[in-house]
């Protein structure tokens, strides 16, 4: 009995949505330089524009990561008015997505041992996390999903500047810029 054509079609979207369904990590044919960004960088915040007022002193480090993408390791260490200190210290590795310049975190593994983003709309409330590439500025963007449907963004644009990176953070809380801080870090090894 000859198989029809409407049979292989319907096998090979099957099969094409079970891979992606199952979190297949697709290494697309283009690949984006990101050894510019490669190196330790160290700063203190230059300006806040908006929001809190607190001193920050920041350090990020931006490294190959097994030869499937990248990892960010950033500090941030937080003066707060009170004189206590609070510190933020993520590390997160990136791999490439199908679409160019964008990549896709790997924060967690799912039921088939691939490594995938958080899933924003768990209980734990954990951030979706990609990364992309534009010119020569490197954006981790962190979408938070707030009780009620609201969202929280945060956005990390790093920016390469002579021998150091410019960052400009955003927190922006349904559509409101909450707090925007620019910084010039600089690099302290390659």
């Amino acid at each position: 009995m000859p198989i029809s054509s409407s049979f292989v079609r319907f096998t090979l979207i099957f099969g094409c949505l079970l891979l992606v369904q199952c979190g297949v990590q697709v290494q697309p044919k283009f690949t984006v330089d990101l050894e510019p960004f490669y190196g330790t960088y160290k700063g203190n915040t230059l300006d806040v524009i908006k929001g809190e007022m607190s001193q920050r002193e920041l350090g990020v480090t931006i490294k190959p990561w097994e030869k499937k993408g990248f990892t960010i390791e950033w500090t941030t260490v937080i003066h707060l008015p009170d004189g206590e200190r609070r510190v933020v210290a993520p590390s997160i590795n990136f791999y490439r997505s199908p679409r160019p310049g964008i990549f896709a975190s790997s924060m967690t593994t799912n039921s088939f041992g691939n490594t995938v983003p958080y899933d924003p709309l768990k209980e734990n409330a954990d951030p979706y996390v990609w990364a992309g590439l534009e010119k020569n500025t490197l954006t981790v963007s962190a979408l938070y999903i707030l009780e009620h449907g609201g969202y929280e963004l945060h956005v990390y644009s790093r920016t390469l500047k002579n021998n150091g990176l410019e960052l400009e953070f955003e927190r922006i809380n349904n559509g409101e810029k909450m707090t925007e801080i620019l910084a010039k870090l600089e690099r302290v090894e390659s």
